[in-house]
């Protein structure tokens, strides 16, 4: 980043100078393109978008001038997105490692019922009996699901405390909760969740959890393998959140690259 300011910087100058001489407006337009060429042989494409955007703006009836440099703005933005393209590149493959290793630690379990889609869940889950569940959706997105058998404490939120410390889940509204069997359910979606997650990771010695409801709490112990099993959850869907993420900028900059390309090969004496 600091390369970067100080190459603008050192452009901007250049600019300066340009365009404080006595010249004509043809030369000091001039001048501007062809440093702007310079800088794009250079590799500083920031440094020559800058000219050009100065070229445009102090000289905008020079028309054939700010013609013949149209292609150095699309050299310029061909170079800056491929450069990152390799920076999205580096970083799908980064997310989907990650994302593999976790994957060896997951089940997918299909939801009751055709067509109803399925969820990612810890292998040491799977069978579990809490009274909580992180899964992860077909979309990739965090939930968690809360189910307290035998009763209705007409549940609003989860506290989370390692003996010093607690956070609690944002508030359920009671039109989210539904009763199966006895049993009182809701599922806490991703933002209902986030910053105790986001605790959660930080806090490694976290150690109970409470059901807080409008009629009664419910304390539980927060064993090591709920708690490292749930943490894994949230890992996993934020990378491969931020896997989806980075496909789809990575098909934008292909979109970009080929219509700098296009523009490219409509002008001449590249």
């Amino acid at each position: 980043m600091l390369n970067v300011a100080s190459k603008i910087s050192i452009v901007a100058l250049s600019v300066a100078s340009l365009i404080s001489c006595g010249n004509s407006n043809k030369e000091h337009a001039t001048q501007l393109s062809e440093a702007a060429e310079q800088e794009v042989k250079a590799g500083r494409y920031e440094g020559a978008l800058m000219l050009l955007d100065t070229l445009d703006t102090k000289y905008a009836s020079e028309v054939e001038v700010r013609r013949s440099a149209m292609k150095f703005r699309a050299m310029a933005v061909e170079g800056l997105t491929l450069r990152r393209i390799t920076a999205v590149d580096d970083t799908l493959a980064y997310l989907k490692s990650l994302a593999d290793q976790f994957e060896q630690q997951f089940d997918y379990v299909e939801n009751p019922g055709k067509g109803l889609g399925g969820n990612f869940i810890a292998k040491s889950l799977v069978k579990s009996k809490s009274e909580i569940l992180p899964r992860i959706n077909d979309e990739g997105y965090f939930t968690l699901s809360v189910k307290i058998p035998g009763k209705s404490i007409e549940f609003k939120y989860i506290t989370f405390s390692d003996g010093s410390q607690s956070i609690s889940t944002e508030p359920v509204a009671p039109t989210r909760l539904v009763s199966v069997e006895n049993s009182e359910m809701t599922v806490l979606q991703q933002e209902d969740v986030q910053q105790a997650m986001e605790w959660l990771v930080m806090h490694p010695n976290t150690n109970s959890y409470e059901l807080v409801g409008a009629k009664s709490t419910l304390k539980f112990k927060y064993n090591d393998g709920l708690r490292e099993a749930m943490v894994d959850t949230w890992r996993y869907a934020e990378a491969k959140q931020a896997y989806r993420l980075s496909l789809i900028e990575r098909e934008k900059l292909e979109r970009r690259l080929q219509l700098c390309r296009d523009q490219l090969a409509n002008v001449i004496d590249r």
